[in-house]
């Protein structure tokens, strides 16, 4: 094992000292692979990343999230967040690149033998190039839980498509496409069918975020990411992709359908595998740039028995940009009306420090280290809107994840260093963590170094409180912040 991170520390340190410098684009990736366990029945993953890209020669490295869920096997609802890098060679003349890749994460959930839900991978393998900025991939993975039981060696494969810089910053004619981020609650009536921990009919309260980008003039792409806030399935948790299409509009009311796949599981939920998929219709009254989403929906796993109805309340900001995910967007010959802005990207560590209290197994907590991966949003000169998700590697708390919103206040601000206030809104559950309803508040005081042009090191210190549970623990964090510029109207 000591061998295996030394290779993919190393690969993180050449994306690090890479992306130190201007980012060349964005590429999004999706992959699949059937881990081949040894004292457990194989299960299939799938992986979406979304990294940040430069190029130098013959060579491109590339730095950013990786989620990976599980859809086929016992354990669905295993979701693993974390940190992923990878370098490319270009052999000349050809369409082929050959491709080392290494990830570095944590997660657990749906009773998965994931030890303290460290993970982590590294393979080799190649890229094809379909078109110039489509890929088709292959690789050998080498895929373990160090701490736990899951461990497999098996091949991998998938596509790429990345985002020139020229979309990102760009020159006139510049392609911007019309985007979306909402923040929903979902009202779900379950019974004893769709979760073994349920006697009776519960109506439990799940809480979402969507980002959606338009592909074409009749279609919405969407990425959904939920969890719910239930003393009764705490630690269910989804991640869907999907379309939206509008059906009928009139005046300020859009009338739309939309249909989403992915999975779902935890919180004792009868996902099976994992894999699931959503059929939703509803309407949204359009506000200017803000937009109130209300639908109904019926979500169900597709091997399990979890199927349950849904109404969903939905708050919507819109907004046009030239971080596409897809180029076939509107083309701006002008800058009238076009503004610039950076998007914070965040990495890095947090500790809770364990509180003098009792997990819900009746044993004392312990210290717990989580991996982080956030983003940080400029409303204006002194506040930054803050999304965020952390996901525990340390500390046998392995199923363990928040999810935080929030905003951060400047207070004190020169060339180099300053000094915020983040306030935060945690949404947290799994590892039998007493987490109450799974709603909790956090305030920081937060140091930040800027060591160079787009470049920031944060140091933080703050108390979490988790609302009717006993998990109160100190915590300290320790980030890494990557500005992307970006184009918006």
């Amino acid at each position: 094992m000591r061998y295996s991170f030394i290779i993919v520390l190393l690969l993180f340190a050449t994306g690090f000292k890479s992306l130190a410098q201007n980012t060349s684009g964005i590429e999004v990736q999706r992959t699949f692979e059937k881990v081949r366990m040894t004292d457990y029945d194989d299960f299939v993953m799938g992986n979406s990343a979304f990294l940040l890209t430069h190029h130098k020669g013959s060579y491109r490295y590339a730095y950013g999230l990786e989620i990976q869920e599980a859809l086929v096997g016992e354990f669905g609802g295993l979701y693993v967040f974390g940190l992923m890098s990878e370098l490319d060679y270009k052999l000349n003349g050809t369409p082929i690149s050959i491709n080392v890749n290494a990830f570095l994460g944590g997660g657990g959930g749906a009773g998965a033998p994931d030890g303290s839900g460290l993970a982590y991978r590294y393979g080799i393998g190649v890229k094809y190039a379909l078109l110039s900025n489509f890929k088709l991939q292959g690789r050998y993975s080498n895929y373990d839980f160090p701490t736990g039981e899951i461990q497999g060696q098996q091949f991998q494969w998938g596509l790429s498509y990345e985002i020139p810089q020229d979309y990102l910053l760009g020159l006139y004619p510049l392609k911007m496409a019309q985007q979306s981020l909402s923040v929903q609650s979902v009202f779900m009536l379950l019974d004893a069918q769709d979760a073994s921990s349920l006697k009776a009919d519960h109506q439990t309260t799940i809480v979402g975020v969507e980002y959606a980008i338009r592909v074409s003039k009749h279609l919405n792409g969407l990425m959904r990411l939920q969890a719910a806030i239930s003393n009764e399935v705490d630690g269910f948790m989804a991640y869907y992709t999907g379309l939206s299409t509008p059906l009928l509009q009139l005046k300020k009311i859009t009338w739309t359908a939309q249909s989403l796949i992915g999975s779902c599981g935890g919180g004792g939920m009868n996902t099976s595998g994992g894999l699931a998929y959503i059929i939703e219709t509803g309407i949204d009254i359009n506000l200017t740039r803000k937009v109130i989403s209300l639908s109904r929906g019926y979500n169900a796993s597709h091997t399990g028995s979890f199927s349950a109805n849904y109404v969903q309340l939905g708050l919507k900001y819109t907004f046009e940009s030239s971080l596409l995910l897809d180029a076939r967007a509107p083309d701006f010959k002008t800058s009238q009306g076009i503004k610039s802005s950076s998007l914070g990207l965040r990495t890095g560590v947090n500790v809770h420090l364990a509180p003098r209290a009792l997990d819900k197994n009746g044993i004392p907590y312990t210290n717990m280290t989580l991996m982080y991966f956030g983003l940080a949003y400029p409303i204006h000169s002194h506040f930054d809107l803050l999304g965020e998700t952390r996901w525990a590697m340390g500390g046998d708390y392995g199923a363990y994840a928040e999810g935080v919103f929030g905003l951060s206040a400047s207070l004190i601000k020169n060339e180099k260093i300053e000094v915020k206030i983040p306030f935060h809104m945690v949404v947290a559950g799994g590892g039998g963590i007493d987490v109450g309803k799974g709603v909790g508040m956090q305030i920081n005081f937060s140091l930040n170094y800027l060591y160079s042009e787009h470049s920031q090191l944060s140091f933080s210190v703050g108390k979490l409180n988790m609302i009717q549970g006993n998990y109160k623990p100190l915590s300290i964090h320790l980030s890494l912040r990557r500005n992307l510029s970006m184009l918006y109207k």
